[in-house]
């Protein structure tokens, strides 16, 4: 049971209840299909130079989706229908093989590759970015990124979104420390764009947003986005990053790009634990991961990964040395208040989680195969708010003579389930899926009081919760034909997509308007501060259950008429139950100019609905805003913008963004040991969903209590407010140098450069003219544009030899600008940029047993300081803005155990996946 008496088995039970029906009536469909002979094609994989087998090599059949990974030892065992085809073998690091086999059936083949080592990625098939499913990642036109396994380990980190950062120059992962549940769930940013401006998919299906809606002060305020950190990194065969606009293939949010991530389809066994902390002594990180896969027979698999991390907090905040039982208007001091110094927090949260997720393809007669896969994790998390003085008003002294501090705390519950079939017929793959995703997010006060309840009140509070689920169903089709004017790849498909977005209330006492006024002191007898202090709770007029469903349906062209030239047309329509509907269109090109350099461009119209967090949020929560030079608390209201207090304000029902994008660019490989990408963009976005900035004027205070609404000292809304403008440049440089004996080394250069520019800005609503500077203020168009460092040069390099491996890398974070004050220029910092530098040395010990040592931010590098410290009483020293947080060097130890085979659990054969023998 969770904190709050609710069972986190409701996610199980609901899955179960609504992915039945899919199941059944997909089973339906495959089971009616008659059976057919198959033939079998065998081999092995080889390094070319050292002979040694290959593992993990895809074996693909050419124009198809059929497809298996070679085992540990690098054999496969691919069945198929009799007939001739082109296989292609891929791995990254090596150069992709192809050659030709003629099955019949009932019988078996033997076709043996051998691949050439480059160091690169190129040759990858990717999922993302193109419907033809032989598409690499260097023959799309396009620029997509390709991050394996091995890159996602050697970086030594347990998050998978620090992952990305670390190994994608345009990725932004900022680690703010605010009392939202922000720091339990961290929004990305990719190509400067919001963090709900990019689609996740998983195995090429679309990916479910957390319930959290950020609101408070930090990079992707006003968003909802995918938490990347419940997919465990030991679960990742490759995440491809798509650094395009994409609407026009998969739908909304797809505006900065695609991040794919594929996971794990091999019949490997693992068990790996870690232990790291700060430099400081804190922030101590201990993590266990383990997996297990095993093949069936056909080329069937079923792989598990489970991960469990304990992370302590972290706390850069400094002692408050100032007088804490008097203040302004106290003749005395307070009673019982003991003067000394106190400790605010400042820095990690307080965090445990574990997650297991599971991928399956079970193939069965004429060719089909039933696939499926997902995950379930949990997270608890505890994090402070401000600490308040004993005496503050909004302390009750006669409970916290000395102050307190209060903390809050969530119990989040994330789980997806994703089926489905997929096959050939009549020379179309096709392939029909479901896909249910949903997330809890509880919260909690604790430490706390609700002042106007006066010593009467509880200490600790549940808040209500926040939920969200989805569920898409897509079907598919592809084929390619030979024209006239050259192979042409054909895609068209459907989807249906219902989402669904609920606020609880929460207890009654966490939003309670107490009977009680000011206890003591100067202020006594005036109105006490309502509500559960830090985080007051969800009320029943903020509850809500809405929900929205649409259907879409794509084409996707691809069109060679030379080898030399590559044309992509896609277009997409959707239509919304809520606000109508929308067409977008796309177009791309390649054309290699000379073997290994071609130039690519792209130009795209994109959508974004509004999120349903976006129309029916609504809380109460503290904000610190900088007032005359003092940061100063405020209880401001997120209005939903059908409420009485947001149709007050001049909120509006929300429509969709529109963007329209165009790229251009470059990739040169003379050579398979080297590459070099260099990709320019720019992106138009009309009508941008943001939220207001906060209003706090008194008469807006005042007109919400003339109309009941009592409590809040502020208010703000989502809004369509402004137009922007972001333009940038990619650049990527890889080489791999093969030293023979002496082993290979891999050296990648990334830079990014992006700047978002506010167009325009829509008035302020009559209802606020009088009293408020801007709909959209200084401090919010600042965040925007100035809060994300502008460029990032990323150098990594790795080195491996025999049993021997090392990754060197550090990246420069640009500058960026934060501006707290709605009207003071005096209080705005630009934060220079600065250097972290990260390592990891490995070690095989057996064949089996491996150790590492990884470093992050091992030169113990901090941002600037805040250059306005009486803000805060010199307590909080860094910005929450910071794109590497403030936390110092982290070190970490590794141990790793890879196992062939569990004597009680499987029969192995030649340390290969359990298949049945010849005699069977």
């Amino acid at each position: 049971m969770s904190a709050h008496g609710v069972s986190p088995k409701y996610s199980l039970v609901t899955l179960r209840r609504r992915m039945t029906a899919s199941f059944a009536l997909l089973l339906t469909v495959a089971a009616s299909a008659g059976a057919q002979a198959m033939g079998t094609v065998t081999g092995r994989v080889t390094d070319a130079s050292s002979g040694n087998p290959v593992a993990d090599a895809q074996v693909r059949v050419v124009g198809s989706t059929a497809g298996v990974m070679t085992r540990t030892d690098g054999t496969y065992r691919l069945v198929i229908a009799p007939g001739r085809y082109e296989l292609r073998v891929s791995r990254i690091g090596y150069a992709a093989a192809r050659d030709s086999v003629i099955v019949d059936a009932a019988v078996t083949v033997t076709k043996d590759f051998r691949l050439d080592q480059t160091g690169l990625s190129l040759d990858q098939i990717v999922v993302v970015g193109s419907r033809r499913p032989d598409r690499t990642a260097v023959e799309a036109p396009v620029p997509i990124d390709v991050l394996s396994a091995e890159d996602l380990q050697n970086t030594g980190l347990t998050e998978t979104s620090q992952v990305i950062q670390m190994l994608a120059p345009s990725f932004n992962f900022p680690r703010p420390s605010v009392n939202d549940g922000t720091d339990h769930v961290r929004p990305a940013t990719l190509r400067g764009l919001g963090p709900d401006q990019v689609l996740v998919l998983v195995n090429g299906k679309r990916r479910h947003t957390t319930a959290l809606v950020h609101v408070n002060g930090s990079v992707g305020r006003g968003s909802t986005s995918v938490d990347l950190n419940a997919i465990p990194v030991s679960a990742i065969e490759r995440i491809e990053i798509l650094r395009d606009g994409a609407a026009a293939q998969y739908g909304s949010d797809a505006i900065a790009g695609v991040i794919n991530v594929v996971l794990r389809s091999d019949a490997h066994r693992s068990i790996s634990a870690s232990l790291g902390q700060t430099t400081e002594g804190d922030g101590r990180v201990t993590q266990a991961q383990a997996n297990y896969g095993v093949g069936f027979a056909n080329n069937g698999v079923f792989h598990i990964s489970g991960e469990f991390r304990d992370r302590d907090s972290t706390n850069r905040a400094r002692p408050d040395l100032t007088p804490q039982c008097t203040g302004p208007g106290w003749t005395s001091p307070v009673p019982n208040c003991v003067e000394g110094p106190k400790q605010s927090w400042q820095g990690d949260a307080d965090t445990r989680d574990w997650g297991v997720f599971a991928n399956t393809s079970l193939p069965f007669g004429s060719g089909m195969e039933f696939y499926g896969f997902g995950g379930y994790s949990q997270r608890e998390g505890i994090a402070a708010g401000f600490y308040r003085r004993a005496f503050d008003d909004r302390t009750v002294r006669a409970v916290y003579p000395n102050g307190f501090l209060p903390l809050i705390s969530s119990d989040i519950a994330d789980a997806s389930l994703s089926a489905g079939v997929r096959g050939v017929a009549a020379g179309w793959s096709w392939d029909l899926g479901g896909v249910y995703g949903q997330n809890g997010f509880e919260f909690g006060v604790h430490n706390s009081i609700n002042t106007s309840m006066g010593v009467n009140s509880p200490r600790d509070f549940y808040a209500g919760a926040l939920r969200f689920n989805q569920m898409t169903f897509n079907g598919d089709i592809t084929r390619q034909f030979t024209t006239g004017i050259g192979l042409m790849n054909v895609a068209a498909g459907a989807e249906f997509r219902r989402d669904n977005f609920k606020l609880e209330r929460g207890d009654e006492d966490s939003y309670r308007v107490g009977p009680f006024d000011i206890l003591d002191g100067p202020n006594a007898g005036r109105p006490a501060a309502p509500f559960a202090q830090v985080f007051p709770g969800f009320r029943p007029e903020d509850e809500t259950d809405a929900s929205r469903n649409n259907v879409a349906g794509y084409v996707d062209l691809e069109l060679s008429p030379t080898d030399q030239l590559l044309v992509s047309l896609a277009g997409r329509a959707e239509r919304y139950s809520d606000f109508g509907s929308t067409t977008d269109v796309k177009a791309a090109l390649r054309y290699e100019l000379l073997r290994g350099l071609a130039v690519r461009g792209a130009m795209q119209t994109g959508f974004r609905a509004p999120s349903l967090g976006q129309s029916y949020f609504s809380a109460v929560s503290t904000n610190f805003i900088i007032v005359s030079g003092v940061s100063t608390p405020f209880e401001i209201r997120t209005f939903a913008v059908g409420s009485l207090g947001g149709r007050l304000l001049g909120a509006v029902p929300l429509k969709p963004e529109e963007s329209e994008g165009v790229s251009a660019g470059i990739t040169f490989n003379p050579v398979r040991f080297f590459s070099l990408t260099a990709d320019w963009y720019r992106v138009n976005i009309d009508d941008r969903i943001v939220l207001s900035g906060n209003f706090i004027d008194s008469t807006v205070a005042n007109l919400l209590e003339d109309n009941g609404i009592v409590g809040v000292s502020g208010a703000r809304y989502f809004t369509n407010a402004i137009n922007t403008r972001t333009t940038g440049l990619d650049i990527v440089a890889s080489l791999a140098v093969d030293l023979n004996t002496k082993g290979l080394v891999r050296f990648t250069a990334g830079f990014n450069e992006n700047r978002t520019k506010v167009l325009q800005v829509d008035p302020t609503p009559p209802q606020l003219a009088a009293v408020s500077a801007a709909l959209f203020d200084r401090t919010e168009r600042s965040r925007l544009e100035e809060g994300q460092p502008r460029n990032r040069i990323s150098l990594t390099s790795t080195y491996d030899l025999n049993r021997f491996g090392l990754m060197a890398h550090t990246s420069r974070y640009g500058k960026f600008v934060s501006r707290p004050s709605q009207t003071n220029p005096a209080n705005d910092q630009v934060f220079q940029p600065k250097w972290i530098t990260d390592l990891s040395l490995s070690y095989k010990l057996t064949s089996q047993f491996s150790l590492a040592l990884s470093g992050s931010n091992i030169f113990d590098v901090y941002p600037d300081t805040n250059i306005t410290p009486n803000q805060t009483r010199g307590i909080y020293l860094y910005n929450g803005l910071t794109p590497f947080g403030f936390n110092g060097a982290f070190w970490s130890v590794r141990a790793t155990y890879e196992y062939s085979r569990i004597p009680f659990l499987s029969r192995r054969k030649n340390g290969s996946a359990p298949m049945k023998s010849d005699d069977e």
